[in-house]
């Protein structure tokens, strides 16, 4: 047996190629935030990568390697501005969602809490692929949030449904009073009223203050009022369905709602002054009552 000294030789490889197999993995693997984006970045690389031959030298390639580079940060800079936007919006939603849920008191608990949690992972989401799958969490929490609404609202079939807060009928049973008001001889008036700063409190003291106030308001217009009946329309706004003429109804209400209402809320450690400011707007019946449903809906979103 006979053994040889000889060495295989590799031969040399050519900086060049080294430098292409480079840029090829700067192109496949960067950060994607959006299509066109990536399309335009891609197409940059690819130009550097087909301008460089394996003859070229390292002056030659200074200044495309300069043009690589610049890509690259102009690509980073727009996929994280791309990705920053879409964390903000989509925080944005996801408070926005959270404070029309705790005023509607159609989620339970857990969901606010899963709310939160992914309002707090959006704080600290750096990928694209990380927004991606907090959205699908987010789509699967408004569908559990959309299911235990519909099996709340299914407990009520046939019954008269009460707000719990104000012990008054609530909107559905308000709107059927008002079609059928529309189609009455007598003259009628809606009263919608809206009590302003309740989010604010329910913020600052928590809801069991912002409940106290509605019902304070309440009783004031029950009382104030006598006759007439009243519903909770949604929300922080009341409606008090009025017999008379337009002009009547409004100069009472005005008379009614002038002074200024305050409320004394009782902490543990000290009371509270809270001031009770309400808006509202007298709608005579109308021969459409959708019509008049649709205006109640735009005073009550202004």
């Amino acid at each position: 047996m006979s053994f040889s000294n000889k060495r295989t030789v590799v031969p040399p490889v050519g900086l060049m190629p080294v430098v292409k197999a480079l840029l090829t993995g700067m192109a496949i693997h960067p950060l994607k935030g959006n299509a066109e984006d990536y399309r335009v970045y891609r197409a940059r690389i690819q130009k550097v990568i087909d301008s460089l031959g394996d003859t070229t030298t390292l002056e030659e390639a200074y200044p495309q390697a300069e043009e690589a580079a610049h890509a690259l940060r102009d690509h980073g800079l727009r996929t994280a501005k791309r990705l920053h936007t879409q964390d903000s919006e989509l925080r944005g939603i996801v408070k926005l969602l959270m404070q029309t849920l705790e005023e509607l008191r159609i989620a339970t608990p857990e969901r606010m809490q899963q709310l939160t949690e992914i309002g707090d992972q959006l704080s600290t989401s750096a990928e694209a692929e990380e927004i991606r799958l907090i959205k699908a969490e987010l789509a699967d929490c408004l569908e559990a949030v959309r299911k235990e609404a519909e099996r709340d609202l299914s407990h009520t079939v046939g019954e008269v449904a009460r707000d719990h807060t104000t012990d008054l009928e609530s909107r559905p049973v308000a709107e059927a009073a008002l079609v059928e008001a529309c189609a009455g001889e007598t003259a009628m008036c809606a009263v919608i009223m809206l009590v302003d700063r309740l989010p604010l409190y329910n913020r600052r003291y928590g809801h069991d203050a912002g409940d106290k106030v509605l019902r304070f308001f309440v009783d004031f217009v029950r009382k104030s009022f006598g006759e007439g009946a009243l519903y909770r329309w949604t929300g922080p706004s009341i409606l008090l369905l009025r017999e008379g003429t337009f002009d009547k109804v409004q100069a009472e209400v005005r008379r009614i709602m002038e002074p200024r209402l305050q409320y004394d809320f009782e902490t543990s450690s000290r009371t509270i002054l809270l001031a009770i400011d309400a808006c509202w707007s007298v709608l005579p019946m109308m021969v459409d009552p959708r019509l008049l449903i649709n205006k109640i809906d735009a005073f009550v979103t202004l």
